[in-house]
């Protein structure tokens, strides 16, 4: 039965790589699958949004659709799926009938004894959570079994397939010439996505643009309009309600995010076919999260501040934009041009000797005379990428005697270096003004340093040396929240640093302790499982429940 499952996993995954707009069908013929399996009554898919905020249901398989519909939305820290989200590990009950943490009475009402909430991980995302529910408390070893063999590979799968959309999404955006132009391509892209009948844009100022004009109803509620606060509408349903929207049937209202802020809403409005469900609303949130950064929708800097020659991102993928543009790899003629640009970075405003250059670029190779020729035409190849063409206007790379060094005197951004000024900061801070510097700096820390280059010895202690600080940002985070009273927040710290970190044995240990002194034994005692697991062994600290 094993293998099934994961043959049906598979056969998910590249349906959806081919043809992303099946997704409810493919997750239901999943989630049937799922419960064959198992033998458990009910199965359910949440998808997490971009921001990771919130989970929205885009399947069901079983009996009593109704009941399980009563909340397709849970806030992360909020129900058994938020909780699972927040403290990315599975939450469970064999007592549902008694479970505070349960927020649908409507299933309650209806019997079911056992629940489980399986979150699916990637190393720095939540994609999302599988919920199993049964009357029989029986199934629930199987269940656990079932899921723990198939949630890496579906959450890997899933990411691929979401982030695919956002890139298909991206491409088509950058090939419109103008600024109109590429708002419709991100219209058109969810038009398709959705099978929807027609879409608008709204900026928070400027130009209405629609893809079907004069047919979208008019919004009557543009002043204070919930979306541009962050929030995804979807008129019939009570949890993403708007005062607008009566009258408006069928219609999605999502709020376009770049940089941390709302920059616009879009309206999609579906076909008149039975009861607006909230299968489309994620993916339509996933396909934006590239596209909204090329539609020219930031507020236009401060007179006099101009926009910085380079920004340069390093957690993560590694990015680079000059002048707002992406370059990629092509961009720089030469292959090792590149990766000589990520090792005169990881060493920023520190000389590199032309030997080290030669090791990191050609291994083995020496310094020799033709090695040497060869780093130069490489460092003029960057450098015709890099610096101005005016010579006066500044360089990037600059020459000490036998030594290079990434020094710009353009003006330039280093997402790693902005890193360690904001944890140097939250450290000689104290209460939420060393949370909100903390928070900052842990937004830029998408991933590992240069995490495109695992096996690169070149990088590996800065990597390791970022990752630290990241590590002592989450667990001061941890003890402010906690001192604070906000248990959910200290608890999404601490499982943070587990996700960066899975072998942080320290910070295992913490986690146990913070659940136990609030009485939560059961997810103590699975806490100290997968510390067990990650241990190799028994671990020093005792299990909870002994």
């Amino acid at each position: 039965m094993a293998e099934a499952l994961l043959k049906t996993v598979s056969w998910a995954a590249s349906t959806l790589t081919e043809e992303p707009r099946q997704l409810a069908s493919v997750v239901r013929v999943l989630l049937t699958e799922l419960r064959r399996v198992t033998g458990m009554d009910t199965a359910e898919l949440y998808l997490a949004d971009p921001q990771q905020t919130h989970l929205v249901l885009v399947g069901h398989a079983g009996r009593d659709a109704p009941a399980f519909s009563e909340r397709c939305v849970f806030r992360f820290g909020e129900g058994f799926p938020g909780l699972a989200a927040g403290g990315r590990a599975p939450v469970e009950t064999t007592r549902l009938e008694s479970d505070g943490r349960y927020l649908r009475e409507g299933v309650r009402a209806l019997g079911y004894h056992a629940f489980l909430s399986y979150p699916l991980l990637t190393p720095h995302a939540v994609v999302g959570v599988l919920n199993l529910a049964a009357r029989e408390v029986s199934q629930v070893t199987a269940a656990h079994r079932a899921l723990r063999l198939i949630a890496p590979l579906l959450a890997g799968s899933l990411y691929c397939v979401m982030t695919s959309l956002g890139e298909r999404t991206l491409q088509r955006v950058r090939q419109a010439a103008s600024k109109r132009d590429r708002v419709l391509a991100l219209l058109e892209g969810q038009l398709e996505a959705s099978s929807a009948l027609r879409a608008t844009f709204r900026p928070l100022s400027g130009e209405v643009i629609e893809t079907h004009p004069g047919e979208m109803p008019s919004c009557a509620g543009v002043q204070g309009c919930p979306a541009q606060g962050g929030q995804v509408c979807v008129s019939g349903m009570s949890e993403l309600s708007c005062a607008a929207m009566p009258g408006q049937p069928h219609l999605i209202c999502l709020p376009l995010w770049d940089g941390g802020e709302v920059r616009g809403v879009t309206s999609v409005q579906l076909p008149s076919r039975g009861a607006l469900g909230s299968e489309a609303v994620a993916p339509l949130l996933w396909m934006s999260r590239l596209a909204t950064g090329e539609l020219g929708l930031a507020p236009p800097r401060e007179p006099g501040t101009p926009p910085p020659w380079l920004d340069i991102e390093t957690f993560g993928s590694f990015r680079v934009k000059r002048a707002g543009e992406t370059l990629t790899p092509g961009t720089f003629k030469r292959r090792q041009a590149y990766q000589l640009l990520k090792v005169l970075v990881t060493r920023w405003g520190r000389p590199v000797q032309a030997g080290e250059l030669c090791e990191a670029l050609w291994p083995g190779e020496g310094a020799e005379e033709r090695v040497l020729a060869r780093l130069h035409v490489t460092l003029n190849a960057l450098r015709q990428v890099l610096e101005p063409e005016e010579a006066q206007r500044g360089q990037v790379i600059v020459r000490d005697g036998a030594a290079y060094r990434f020094a710009p005197s353009v003006p330039y951004r280093l997402d790693a270096a902005d890193f360690e000024v904001l944890i140097q900061q939250g450290d000689a801070q104290s209460g939420d003004e060393a949370l909100a510097s903390y928070a900052q700096a842990l937004k830029l820390y998408r991933g590992d340093y240069l995490e495109d280059d695992p096996y690169a010895e070149s990088f590996a202690l800065e990597r390791d040396y970022l990752r630290e600080l990241a590590v002592h940002a989450l667990f001061r985070s941890a003890e402010l929240h906690e001192a604070a009273g906000r248990t959910q927040d200290a608890l999404t710290a601490y499982a943070r640093i587990l996700t960066i970190d899975p072998l942080h044995f320290e910070a295992h240990e913490a986690l146990i302790a913070f659940l136990v002194a609030r009485d939560r034994l059961d997810d103590a005692q699975q806490r100290w499982e997968r510390y067990a697991r990650a241990y190799g062994g028994v671990p020093p600290l005792p299990p909870p429940r002994g």
